[in-house]
């Protein structure tokens, strides 16, 4: 890190399960509310997309909460930041649900908010079901998972059923070898019978499952791939999907896009709007139509 960048706000570091001084975070945190209100800009909150003028909300309960302490999964996509040089992988598990009802029993959680998970896959977290079980029953507005499918969830299956819960699964194609390619796993029938699963077990919001396209320059960088993926996208009656690009390669070359990127893009959006499917775009996507000015043409910055 940079000299003048702050050192994350943690409540503990290496942590591995033990009791935790909340009184002390709650306390950091309010400290920083009082100085943001006050015109006082918290180094740690520079440049974060939350720090806009309103009107404050003045409870102190967590809203927003999101699970990310395990990496482990059974994919190796080509694009994961688990194969970044900077990561590194937990030395050990732990368990989140005790720390849970903690907070539930201290009335510090506020259910009219979102729970996301974000660590590695979610099939693969022995106490998932447990979570996201506890969190539909206390009527959490949203819960979000990303997942790569390859294996269905009694939980992600319960939580469809009310309204609540999300799934994006990154296909990033529309061919068993091409994901191969791309997933370094033979899954991809699998995956797709997964999201048939989930597409059955909706509730009333039919656009709940949501089929998401990494753009991966010389790799999944032709309208065959696009056409295969929504054509398959389509077959199993996914209704919303999700653009984005792989991360690394936009920040590499930011200021020399090739032409037929841009040309593949637009195609993209042209073709899933024609299709009438509903759209969104991840961060890096919309760092993409800012640098672009497509978040001024009438596509949107988020959903269409």
């Amino acid at each position: 890190m940079g000299s003048n960048t702050p050192e994350p706000l943690f409540i503990k570091k290496d942590y591995y399960g033990e009791k935790l001084n909340w009184k002390e975070l709650i306390e950091n945190i309010n400290t920083i509310r009082e100085n943001t209100k006050n015109g006082i800009i918290d180094s740690h909150c520079t440049g974060c997309f939350g720090l806009q003028e309103q009107d404050w909300d003045d409870n102190t309960k967590f809203k927003w909460i999101q699970i990310a302490h395990w990496s482990e999964c059974n994919c190796n996509c080509t694009y994961c930041y688990r194969l970044s040089n900077d990561f590194v992988k937990p030395k050990k598990r732990y368990k989140i649900m005790p720390i849970i009802k903690e907070l539930d029993k201290m009335g510090m959680l506020d259910y009219n908010g979102e729970l996301a998970y974000s660590g590695g896959e979610p099939a693969s977290l022995r106490e998932f079901d447990d979570i996201t079980n506890f969190f539909i029953k206390k009527g959490e507005k949203l819960i979000m998972v990303h997942t790569n499918a390859i294996k269905p969830v009694k939980s992600v299956l319960k939580g469809l059923k009310t309204d609540t819960l999300s799934v994006t699964a990154s296909v990033d194609c529309g061919d068993r070898e091409k994901f191969k390619q791309i997933k370094q796993v033979d899954a991809y029938n699998k995956v797709m019978d997964t999201l048939k699963k989930y597409v059955k077990a909706q509730g009333s919001n039919k656009k709940m499952v949501r089929s998401k396209y990494i753009i991966i320059p010389n790799v999944n960088d032709k309208k065959e791939d696009v056409n295969k993926w929504l054509d398959d996208t389509q077959r199993i009656g996914i209704e919303q999907v999700i653009l984005d690009f792989e991360a690394d390669w936009l920040a590499r070359n930011t200021n020399n896009i090739p032409a037929y990127i841009d040309d593949l893009f637009l195609y993209m959006v042209d073709n899933i709007k024609q299709r009438g499917l509903d759209i969104q775009y991840y961060g890096v996507a919309n760092q993409y139509r800012k640098l672009k000015g497509l978040d001024k043409d009438g596509y949107g910055l988020h959903q269409e």
